[in-house]
């Protein structure tokens, strides 16, 4: 062991996040398959505490859970839960945002259209560019996913967007993606960035649309050993 670490040591063939471009701002986003059961895994997880923004869905937080619950150290926490109605137990869905860089005042804020978790996130260095987390569970019809993403981006047409999030329609297969492809790429010319799967189940229904020219933005996505999803991440140069 004392050869590996002195004579001979190796070098990553990966460069870990919390040693990327400090300058560069890092964004992640998880389906976390209910953070309320996984806050743990979360704050003792490298990657996720050398991100400066990160966008939870299916959280599964109760109205009813205080903040300190689920604070992380460094970071100031945005909750956009949803509603449980009258079924017992925790709701399926929610989003939360931790954000340890100044955000433009009046952000975060929830925009749910058409039962569709919207997320909206605005920083103090890059007042410009919207970060929208997004999530649509499988019971929704595609056509209102189509119907609130037309509503979002005709409120700025000229605006800059990250559109992070699961859309749970399967980007690998081109009947599934079709009608979502001609919105944000034939129509809006956005570009959709990740292109691996992002399940244990090997499909790719997390998605990251951005109108970003190339150089602005890189995407990748990260294993999580806590969630049968994986975590996308975007690098925007600032």
């Amino acid at each position: 062991m004392e050869i590996l670490r002195t004579e001979q040591s190796l070098n990553l063939c990966f460069k870990p996040l919390n040693m990327l471009d400090q300058s560069d701002l890092k964004v992640c986003y998880l389906n976390a398959r209910s953070l309320h059961k996984h806050i743990e895994d979360v704050r003792k997880h490298i990657n996720y505490s050398s991100m400066d923004i990160v966008i939870f869905t299916e959280t599964r937080f109760n109205s009813s859970d205080t903040d300190d619950i689920y604070n992380i150290n460094g970071y100031r926490l945005f909750r956009n839960d949803v509603s449980q109605g009258t079924s017992p137990g925790r709701p399926c869905g929610g989003t939360a945002v931790y954000s340890r860089v100044p955000l433009k005042e009046g952000y975060s804020y929830a925009h749910n259209v058409n039962g569709i978790e919207f997320t909206i996130i605005k920083t103090e260095s890059n007042p410009h560019l919207n970060i929208i987390g997004v999530y649509r569970s499988p019971n929704i019809v595609i056509s209102r996913l189509l119907s609130s993403l037309r509503s979002v981006l005709d409120e700025d047409s000229s605006a800059q967007n990250i559109i992070i999030g699961d859309f749970n329609v399967n980007w690998m297969v081109e009947s599934d993606r079709q009608s979502l492809y001609n919105l944000m790429v034939v129509q809006n010319h956005y570009r959709q960035l990740i292109i691996g799967f992002t399940t244990d189940n090997r499909t790719l229904i997390d998605h990251l649309y951005t109108n970003l020219i190339e150089k602005e933005i890189e995407a990748g996505i990260l294993e999580t050993y806590f969630s049968d999803h994986k975590a996308i991440l975007a690098s925007l140069r600032t």
